[in-house]
Parts: C-alpha cells; sequence; structure tokens
C-alpha cells in the first residue's frame, strides 16, 4: 500500500475514534440520563423519558420517598409533598405500569436509594389482573443493570445527544424536578372531550366469576410488590386506588368484569392491611367526582386538581378515604352495589 494512502487511512481512522471519544466523553459528562451522577449546576436536562431516565433518577437523586404507578400517578407536583408532609420525593411513574414495572425500579430505589420514609403507590387493579412478568413497554436493559460494557448503547447514541444534550442547551430550558412528566398542561379535559373519545359498550356481557383474577393477583402481589413491603419495615406504603370516571365502570360492566375487578381490589387490600407499614386511600367512591366528566380528559385520566387534593389527603390522618380493617369490606361493598345499580347512560347526555 502506498504510504501516503496508509497515513491517510492513519488520520481517518484517528479522527474517527477522536469523535467518538469526544461524543462518548460529552454523553457521559452532561449524563442527561443520569447513570453515573445527577444533574449538574449551569446545565439544562430534559425529563421526559420514564423508561430511560428513572433508572438514573433512582440511582444518583437525592429523595428520601418515591411516587410509583401508571400516568395515573404523573400529575403529582412533588412540590406539595414537601410543603404538606416535608418529604423530598422523586417521580418514578410509568404509563400503564403493570406490577413488573414497579419491580424493576424498586429493586434500583432499594439498593441505591438509601433510607426511605415512604413510598406511595398508585395501583390500577386491571394490570394486577393481567399474567405476571408483563411490562407496560421493554426497557432498556443496558440502563437497569449495573454492566459498564453495555453502556455504549447510552454514550454513542445520536438521539441522547440530539435531544437530550444538545436541544435543552439551545432552548436553554431544564424540567422543573417537581413537575416530571406531567401532561396535565397539554392534555384539555371537559365532558365534550371526553364523551367525543368514548364508546359505549355495544353489549352487556355476563359477569366473569369473582375469583376471575385471583390467581393472577396473588402471584403478582407476592412476586412484585409484598416482598418490597415485607424487606422494607422502616418504609411506609402509602397505597391508593385513583379514581376513574363513571365510564370506565360503565366499560367493566358491559365487559362483565366489574365484579371481579372489585374482588381483585378487596383481595390486595386485606393482603395489604396485614403489615403494619401499609396504610390505603380509595378514591374510586368519590362519586361527586367521578360522576362529573368535566373533572377528566378520558375515561380515566382526571385533573391535576385531584392529584393536589390527594396529596393533601395523604398528609390527614382523617381522610375520609383511608382504609381500615373495620371499614374496608363495608366501603367495597358499597361501591359494587352503587355501580351495579347505577344507569350508566344518564352520564353520556
Amino acid at each position: 500500500m502506498n504510504k501516503r494512502y496508509g497515513r491517510h487511512i492513519a488520520i481517518l481512522l484517528f479522527l474517527v475514534l477522536g469523535m467518538l471519544v469526544g461524543a462518548a466523553s460529552l454523553v457521559a459528562v452532561v449524563d442527561p440520563f443520569f447513570l453515573y451522577h445527577k444533574p449538574l449546576q449551569g446545565l439544562y436536562y430534559t425529563i421526559d423519558n420514564q423508561l430511560s431516565q428513572n433508572p438514573g433518577i433512582a440511582r444518583n437523586f437525592d429523595y428520601d420517598s418515591v411516587i410509583l404507578g401508571s400516568s395515573m400517578t404523573v400529575n403529582f407536583d412533588t412540590a406539595l409533598f414537601a410543603e404538606k408532609m416535608g418529604l423530598n420525593t422523586v417521580k418514578l411513574s410509568y404509563n400503564a405500569a403493570f406490577p413488573k414495572d414497579n419491580d424493576n425500579i424498586l429493586k434500583l430505589v432499594k439498593q441505591e436509594g438509601g433510607e426511605i420514609k415512604e413510598i406511595f403507590l398508585g395501583i390500577d387493579i386491571y394490570n394486577y389482573g393481567m399474567s405476571p412478568g408483563l411490562t407496560a413497554y421493554p426497557i432498556p436493559e443496558y440502563l437497569y443493570d449495573d454492566s459498564l460494557i453495555n453502556d455504549v448503547k447510552y454514550l454513542l447514541n445520536k438521539d441522547v445527544i440530539l435531544q437530550y444534550i444538545l436541544m435543552p442547551q439551545f432552548k436553554r430550558e431544564s424540567t422543573p424536578l417537581n413537575e416530571i412528566y406531567w401532561f396535565w398542561e397539554n392534555v384539555p379535559c371537559g365532558k365534550e372531550i371526553v364523551l367525543a373519545s368514548y364508546q359505549r359498550p355495544e353489549k352487556i356481557e355476563e359477569m366473569l366469576p369473582r375469583d376471575f383474577y385471583r390467581e393472577n393477583i396473588e402471584e403478582n402481589m407476592r412476586s412484585y410488590i409484598l416482598p418490597y413491603v415485607e424487606s422494607m419495615p422502616e418504609t411506609q406504603f402509602t397505597v391508593f386506588f385513583p379514581p376513574y370516571s363513571i365510564l370506565y365502570w360503565y366499560d367493566m360492566y358491559g365487559d362483565g368484569t366489574l365484579s371481579a375487578e372489585l374482588a381483585g381490589e378487596k383481595q390486595i387490600i386485606e393482603q395489604l392491611l396485614s403489615y403494619p407499614n401499609v396504610r390505603i386511600f380509595y378514591f374510586q367512591n368519590d362519586l361527586e367526582f367521578i360522576t362529573d366528566l368535566n373533572n377528566y380528559s378520558d375515561y380515566t385520566h382526571y385533573r391535576h386538581e385531584m392529584n393536589d387534593q390527594m396529596t393533601e389527603w395523604f398528609s390527614k390522618e382523617d381522610c375520609p378515604y383511608r382504609l381500615t380493617e373495620e371499614n374496608y369490606e363495608q366501603v367495597l361493598d358499597e361501591m359494587e352495589e352503587w355501580l351495579l345499580q347505577c344507569d350508566f347512560d344518564l352520564f353520556l347526555d
């Protein structure tokens, strides 16, 4: 080979290697997914990617409490948790979270999070009745494990560089930590909006047996939730059932799953009430709220003011939506009786 060509190839390879090292160094220093460190002062960070940024937040942020659950939890304002309860809270929500999703991130919280005072866990009963092991979306494993070798998928990722390093610096904007994953500012609420995207059940199916979900719920709880309740006895677990609209229950009634879902909720509540470090809030029987479709953007997602109200209730000992050994059966039975007698079509006018 001509020495001149060989020199040019060597220079080219050197330049390529330099560019790769430079790109990897840039990602490692800025670290927009917080894989190695928390945000640096003077830089801007966009936090909008639950799958990729939650593990870094769990590992490297300073916090003493955690919010877990589905999109029902993303509109919590963590500043209110500090104001009302004196807690330094991070949000580790996953849209459509299954129990396994909570397990994936709780492993990191337990390993890396230090002393955790409280974990706020929203439970969507439908997902707890599904087959164990499901996740809402595939997770990027290389961000959740301890291997440095596969970090190259992060360090040499052009989308990370363009969207999460260069763009925030260009815009000079960071996501406020108390607002991460919020969507309420861009999603309007109102009865007309809800009804425009809702289709009433075409026919009413026969009700499933009440124990239809029992086996899956048992396995999901035993594998993904109860191990943390049991192994973190000094941590308070605040479990809550979010207030879906009346149209959600119309769908469940039409599908024939309503009684099975409520029986599943009772099953979970009975298990959790036996632990001294668990308290439970049941917001689904706030009938004034759930029957007013102006509170919703679709048949399940509610105004962020409800998240604020739930935070207020979490801070009070005498909350009317707190479940105990003495009242939980009556609350669930009355909810089921009311729903089975409800004329759902009234809310479609």
